[in-house]
C-alpha cells in the first residue's frame, strides 16, 4: 500500500494488491480511507505529529522493529534500520510505513471527529467510492450496502431509524435491509424513490446514464417514479427499467434485446422486465459485481465499455459506430483490463491501444 501511494509499485504488485483486498472486501473502507488523507495538505501541527510518530515507533521496537530516529536542521525526521539483509530491510520499511501511514490516519480521523462533534455537523454521513473500487458498509439498522464504482450513499445520523430509514443514491448499489415493519426503508434517486420493509435489491442509477433501473431479489418494493407520481410494486425476479431521457421510447435505447419484457404503458416510460441470467452458471447479471464479477449478457459493447470504465478505471473510447452496437456476453472476475480486451477480440474484431490510462478501441 505504501509503495502504491507513493508511485513505486509495479503492475504485478498493483495487480496482488488488488487481488487481497478483493479476499477481504473489509479493507475495502479502509484503503479508501488512506488514500483520501494521503491526498489532504497536513495541518501544521509539529508537536503532535511527532509526538504520534514517536509513540508508535516505540510500539515498533516492542515488535522487534529497533528503528533509530534522528532529527534534521530543517525539522524532518530520518529513519535508520538495523544492519540486516536486503529483503528483511524491504519488510521493515513496509512495516513501518503501514503503521505510520495508518497511525495518521486514526489520529487524524479521531481529531476531525472531535471538531465535527464539537460543531455539532455530524447529521450527514456520505460513503462514496472512486473508479475502479467497490465497498460495503452496514448502516445503523443493520442493513447492508455493497457500492459499485463511482457511487455515492448519504444519510442523516440524527433522523435514520427514527420514523423512518432514508438514504440517497448515486450510481448503484445493492441493498440487503433488515426487515422492521414500523420502520420503512426509502431509497432516494434523481427518478425514483423505492420504498422496502425488508428484502434484497439492487439499484442503478447513474449520472448521465439512458436509463435508471431496479432489479428485486427477494422480498418486494414500491417504486414511486418522481415525474409521474405513478407506483409500480415489484416482485421477486423483477426488473424495473426507467427511461431517463424525454422524448425517446425504450424501445429505440439499449436495453437487453433477450430480457421477457411486459409493457405496462403506450408511452414506453418505463418496463417491467425479469432478471437476466447468465447461461454459463446461471448467476444473475445485475448483482454480479457484488460477487466482484464484471457479467454481461448480449449488451452491446457500448454499455459493455461504461462498465469496463467503472470497473477498472480507465477511460475507453470506442471511434466506430458499429462496433457501439456489437453484441457481447462474457464474465471477467480476476482479468486486468487487457486481458479482458483480448478475451473480446475472440468474438469481435476490433483494435486497441492504450495511452495510460484511456484506451480507443477502433475497427
Amino acid at each position: 500500500m505504501s509503495r502504491k501511494l507513493s508511485g513505486e509499485a509495479t503492475q504485478a504488485e498493483l495487480a496482488e494488491l488488488n487481488d487481497l483486498i478483493d479476499l477481504h472486501p473489509d479493507t475495502n473502507i479502509p484503503v479508501q480511507y488512506i488514500h483520501e488523507f494521503w491526498d489532504i495538505p497536513a495541518e501544521s501541527d509539529a508537536e503532535f505529529l511527532e509526538a504520534t510518530f514517536h509513540l508508535h515507533s516505540e510500539r515498533l521496537k516492542e515488535k522487534g522493529f529497533d528503528l533509530e530516529i534522528n532529527k534534521t536542521e530543517t525539522g524532518s525526521l530520518n529513519l535508520y534500520l538495523p544492519a540486516t539483509n536486503k529483503k528483511r530491510n524491504r519488510i521493515l520499511w513496509s512495516c513501518a510505513a503501514l503503521v505510520i501511514t495508518a497511525a495518521i490516519v486514526f489520529f487524524t480521523a479521531q481529531s476531525g471527529n472531535k471538531q465535527i462533534t464539537t460543531a455539532e455537523k455530524i447529521a450527514q454521513s456520505e460513503v462514496s467510492t472512486k473508479n475502479g473500487s467497490r465497498t460495503k458498509i452496514q448502516l445503523p439498522d443493520g442493513s447492508s450496502v455493497w457500492l459499485n464504482s463511482s457511487s455515492k450513499l448519504v444519510y442523516n445520523n440524527e433522523n435514520f431509524g427514527g420514523v423512518i430509514r432514508e438514504v440517497s443514491l448515486v450510481g448503484e448499489a445493492y441493498f440487503d435491509v433488515v426487515k422492521n415493519p414500523n420502520k420503512p426503508f426509502v431509497i432516494h434517486t434523481a427518478k425514483m424513490d423505492i420504498k422496502v420493509l425488508g428484502t434484497a435489491f439492487n439499484v442503478k442509477c447513474y449520472p448521465g446514464e439512458k436509463t435508471t433501473e431496479t432489479s428485486l431479489i427477494r422480498g418486494s418494493v414500491e417504486v414511486t417514479l418522481k415525474d409521474r407520481q405513478e407506483k409500480i410494486i415489484m416482485k421477486p425476479n423483477d426488473k424495473l427499467i426507467l427511461n431517463n431521457e424525454e422524448n425517446i421510447p425504450l424501445k429505440k435505447m439499449n436495453t437487453p434485446s433477450k430480457q421477457a419484457v411486459v409493457e405496462k404503458n403506450n408511452d414506453e416510460i418505463f418496463k417491467l422486465s425479469h432478471l437476466t441470467i447468465f447461461a454459463r452458471d446461471s448467476s444473475i447479471v445485475e448483482t454480479g459485481w457484488v460477487d466482484s464479477r464484471l457479467i454481461f449478457s448480449d449488451e452491446r459493447l457500448e454499455e459493455i465499455a461504461k462498465k469496463m470504465e467503472r470497473w477498472y478505471g480507465v477511460t475507453i473510447i470506442i471511434d466506430n459506430d458499429r462496433l457501439k452496437k456489437e453484441l457481447l456476453t462474457g464474465s471477467f472476475e480476476k482479468e486486468t483490463i487487457y486481458q479482458a480486451l483480448n478475451a473480446l477480440q475472440l468474438t469481435t474484431a476490433f483494435n486497441y491501444k492504450a495511452n495510460k490510462d484511456v484506451i480507443t478501441i477502433s475497427k
